[in-house]
């Protein structure tokens, strides 16, 4: 049996240690942060090469929903005392942020194969790197994000989102369509239910209210796909010619410039990687200075292609003077860039 003076002084320990903590809290923030940044650094790395990480990411999303979710909850039982509960809530929001850390760092390197710079891409990229620093700074995710149950939301959603949208055409080979409502789906059950538990108790928090808040969060992702990165696929090359070669494979002459022309037929050959077992549908779109002139049909793409899989399109340029640019726009089905090329008219 432990005597009293055993827990005294097991008493006197933990109020040392809870001092400690309270006066130097901020060091000990500072640290953490650090630490949390070379974390994440190590997890840049990793991204690179193995993307099976994916579905432990995608059951760590779960657990941070359920926790936040319940932790409000949670807090207010009388089996935690008063004097407890601020710590109790630091220690789960520790192991939340230990598990977005990696998530959030992971899936940037992964995103960043496919996307295309400059371009509609570049914001989706920066809104990666604002959420994994938001999981790594103590201070932001603990007294900004949590602290408001609907950020939390948003910043959760965009996280199941941005790892939905990555596993099922990684791991379990889902493209096209269905990964776009799957992971659509998900962030706008994310959101709504902090949002009701935001909106608990208010006008907001009628299961109409609710219902109306997650049409338009998903109308909101659905539009917003054409700022996604077109992971996990990626243009390896496009070559230009003014005619294919026997094989079909490739054009015969590739060129670098063309020359000012009347009229001048102008093929594309665009090698897209993907992985094996992944089919997706893509078109090609020409412009010169901008205006688009040809848009081509739909491609299926069958990934596992070392070189990537070759598709193929045709323009009639007509018109062409020196110094103007032709251009070609990879797509997906749903307007995601894969990548592009150019080639400039002879001055």
């Amino acid at each position: 049996m432990t005597s009293p003076g055993a827990l005294g002084g097991g008493r006197e320990r933990l109020a040392r240690l809870e001092r400690l903590v309270a006066a130097h809290q901020g060091l000990f923030w500072t640290l953490h942060s650090v630490w949390a940044v070379g974390w994440g650094v190590a997890f840049l790395a990793v991204g690179t090469r193995n993307p099976d990480v994916l579905r432990y990411g995608l059951a760590s999303l779960f657990v941070v929903w359920a926790t936040g979710l319940a932790l409000p909850a949670a807090l207010e039982t009388t089996w935690i005392p008063p004097r407890r509960r601020e710590a109790a809530r630091k220690l789960v929001l520790y192991g939340q942020k230990w598990l977005l850390q990696g998530l959030s760092w992971f899936v940037i390197p992964l995103y960043h194969r496919s996307a295309t710079y400059p371009s509609r891409n570049a914001l989706f990229m920066a809104l990666l790197v604002v959420a994994a620093l938001a999981a790594t700074i103590d201070v932001v995710y603990d007294e900004v994000v949590t602290r408001r149950p609907w950020l939390l939301g948003l910043f959760l959603s965009f996280s199941a989102f941005s790892c939905v949208n990555l596993t099922l055409p990684m791991i379990w080979r889902v493209g096209g369509l269905w990964n776009l409502a799957a992971s659509g789906a998900l962030a706008t059950a994310v959101f709504t239910t902090f949002w009701r538990q935001a909106r608990r108790g208010s006008r907001g928090g009628s299961a109409l209210a609710v219902a109306a808040v997650g049409l338009g969060f998903f109308l909101v992702v659905t539009l917003g796909r054409a700022f996604v990165p077109p992971a996990p696929l990626r243009l390896v090359s496009v070559s230009f010619g003014t005619s294919l070669a026997p094989s079909g494979l490739d054009v015969a002459t590739p060129l670098s410039a063309l020359p000012p022309s009347g009229s001048i037929r102008l093929f594309a050959v665009a090698a897209i990687q993907a992985p094996a077992g992944l089919t997706e549908g893509v078109r090609h779109t020409w412009s010169v200075d901008g205006e688009t002139v040809a848009v081509g049909r739909l491609i299926d793409v069958a990934g596992g292609r070392a070189l990537g899989f070759r598709s193929r399109s045709t323009a009639l340029l007509r018109g062409l003077r020196p110094g103007q640019v032709v251009r070609l726009e990879v797509e997906t089905a749903w307007g995601q860039l894969i990548g592009r090329a150019r080639i400039p008219v002879r001055g």
